[in-house]
């Protein structure tokens, strides 16, 4: 009895996930991996060189005027560190998440793959050295975040 009223009820095919979608997913997987790992690393790192500012207090002449630049940079990095890292921690996993929601389809995980994507590229510009460097490398990391979403944005149409 019950394999006839199975029968009569109509088959509804579960969406495909497009190819493009299923590489953009998988690269972000990855990336949101790395990201993290990145994270982690640099809070390290950068705790690491903070006894390289003493050394660099102690220049003298031209190497002074150089190296000034750069030890303020260096000094608004170490300040900087642990902001940083919450950022690129919890900003990598909520990229994760969004692209793990994509993959299954859901409209949602795009937004929030978007907050994890802009943030920290916003956060860049109020956290980094406010040098030259720093100031291009947040606007290239907005460029960057700006075409993935807009890869991923392609795909709306396909999920739910």
């Amino acid at each position: 009895m019950e394999n006839i009223l199975m029968e009569n009820q109509p088959q509804v095919a579960e969406p495909k996930r497009p190819q493009f979608l299923t590489v953009l997913c998988i690269l972000t997987f990855i990336g949101s991996g790395l990201a993290f790992i990145g994270a982690i690393w640099g809070y390290f790192s950068v705790k690491a060189s903070a006894g390289l500012l003493e050394n660099m207090g102690n220049m003298e002449g031209d190497a002074y005027g150089m190296m000034s630049g750069m030890q303020e940079t260096m000094i608004k990095a170490v300040e900087n560190a642990v902001p940083n890292l919450v950022i690129g921690l919890v900003c990598s996993l909520l990229c994760l998440f969004g692209a793990l929601q994509m993959w299954k389809l859901k409209r949602s995980g795009f937004f929030i793959y978007s907050v994890g994507e802009i943030t920290p590229a916003i956060a860049a510009f109020f956290l980094g050295g406010g040098g030259l460097i720093g100031s291009a490398g947040a606007i290239l990391g907005l460029v960057i975040a700006i075409v993935w979403i807009v890869l991923y944005a392609v795909n709306l149409k396909h999920m739910r």
